[in-house]
């Protein structure tokens, strides 16, 4: 008897072997081996809000559950002092990760008396079951055990593309080192984003005080409060999920995303029906109302549902507001003051020596500076470096089709240019090389759903500094556009 369990460990242990020679078992050994590239990027903040909810799983708290607008949009310390008796955790991170996901992730650590908050963006890709394996897999790397709670299909899907990550994951030689606001450690303790720095004094300063789009003028995507865009399985999914942390002695509420007012498309009439259409069509209570969330421009940072410090504190004023009257039922107000609107960053009025004349653009003006509207290319030339200032300011921009058959095959972007418009490279048949000059991608600002690109040659791409590189692929707006990216 002895002799013969010998023999079947034996076996037990030939198979093992077999099975790790096999091409799946090597492949899984060089996976195990490679270096984790995406643990200092802000995707990877993900496994760090799930330990930090699972670790109040027996608390009772108010869960914020969304996208970055979440990430971006709550001062939860000043959450956590209004409402002593819960934890706050900001549970939001990336529209490119979907809503699913984070909901997902966070039902088996909601408990009795939590309060939980579905706030999505106002857009399609948010008010859908849209998941991204991809995504996920850099999210998760450093905690891939997370996959298992996900759904099944979703499990599925993330092994599929496990393949590919891994063979990706492998061209890179070390780690990726963010720059800018986008990075996991600008995440304090609830899950607020929190971007530190320093001045010419060695003093520790917020550098997410003002909105760096400068201007006043909205920059894509447009926001439109479109019925259309909320699919029906997500609104099915979302009366589901509420019975789930209902059985649990939870609830579910859903609220707003902010937004920057000037990107409104459409009338505050469908801002009103969008709020209707959620409320005849959840089973579970609507909060807020989402004519309160459409904020000024001032207190915005980097795109039209990202807000800025002062916009943090704002939010969470009306967010605290609309839980006393529509939850608590109480006429009562946070015990905090609004804060002030911020200015716009000081713009630099520049000497005439500084004022190159382009003879073949034109301009139009924004409160800080202009923005390039039209290239009149009547010469045949191949090749523009575009301006930098003109009229004593800065060129900041670029619009829509300004560029459209100008006949150009190279553009070099200068330092100054902080927003290209969709569309800004369309109808450009001999286009195929952009060189933009800014080291930090997010001081550049795009439409992260992928809209600037729309009909471009396939040999189009961006050639960004090859120090910066990294920063690119994985920045929030200029993720979606990685395959567009080249470097110099």
């Amino acid at each position: 008897m002895k002799m013969k369990k010998y023999f079947v460990k034996i076996a037990l242990f030939l198979l093992g072997v077999l099975m790790v020679l096999t091409p799946f078992g090597i492949f899984h050994l060089v996976a195990l081996n490679q270096t984790h590239v995406f643990s200092k990027t802000y995707y990877a903040a993900l496994v760090d809000k799930t330990n930090n909810l699972k670790s109040l799983k027996n608390e009772k708290k108010i869960v914020l559950i969304g996208g970055s607008n979440v990430a971006f949009g709550f001062n939860s310390e000043l959450l956590n002092n209004e409402f002593g008796d819960y934890k706050v955790v900001n549970y939001g991170l990336y529209a490119m990760l979907g809503t699913k996901i984070m909901l997902d992730l966070a039902l088996d650590y909601i408990n009795s008396g939590d309060m939980v908050f579905i706030i999505p963006e106002i857009n399609s890709q948010s008010t859908s079951l849209y998941f991204n394996p991809e995504a996920t897999l850099k999210a998760l790397e450093d905690d891939m055990s997370l996959v298992k709670k996900l759904p099944r299909d979703d499990r599925y899907k993330v092994y599929s593309e496990y393949f590919d990550f891994v063979s990706n994951r492998g061209k890179y030689k070390e780690k990726i080192e963010p720059t800018g606001v986008y990075q996991r450690k600008n995440f304090n303790e609830y899950g607020d984003i929190e971007y530190l720095g320093k001045n010419d004094d060695d003093e520790v300063i917020s550098l997410r005080t003002q909105n760096q789009m400068r201007s006043k003028r909205f920059i894509d995507p447009v926001v439109s409060f479109n019925t259309d865009d909320i699919s029906t399985d997500f609104i099915d999914y979302l009366n589901k999920y509420s019975k789930k942390i209902k059985n649990k002695g939870a609830s579910l509420y859903y609220e707003f995303s902010p937004v920057n007012n000037l990107a409104l498309q459409g009338s505050e009439q469908t801002v009103t029906d969008y709020y209707w259409y959620l409320r005849e069509n959840l089973d579970f209570d609507v909060v807020g109302n989402p004519l309160d969330y459409l904020i000024d421009p001032h207190y915005f940072y980097d795109s039209n549902f990202h807000l800025n410090d002062n916009g943090a504190v704002l939010r969470t004023h009306t967010f605290i507001s609309d839980i006393y009257r529509d939850i608590y039922k109480e006429s009562k107000v946070p015990s905090f003051e609004l804060p002030e609107m911020p200015d716009y960053p000081y713009v630099e009025k520049l000497d005439e020596d500084n004022d190159p004349i382009c003879e073949y653009c034109e301009f139009v003006e924004l409160d800080s500076g202009y923005y390039l509207s039209k290239f009149n290319n009547t010469d045949g030339l191949k090749d523009i470096i575009l301006p930098m200032v003109y009229d004593h300011r800065y060129v900041t921009g670029i619009s829509k089709h300004a560029f459209e058959n100008s006949g150009l095959e190279t553009i070099t972007v200068p330092s100054s240019y902080t927003y290209f418009e969709n569309e800004a490279f369309d109808n450009c048949p001999t286009l195929t090389k952009v060189y933009l000059a800014q080291e930090d991608p997010s001081s550049l600002s795009i439409d992260f759903t992928g809209g600037l690109l729309k009909n471009v040659p396939k040999s189009f791409k961006f050639y960004v500094p090859s120090s910066s590189y990294q920063s690119y692929l994985t920045d929030y707006n200029w993720q979606f556009y990685k395959r567009y990216l080249g470097v110099y």
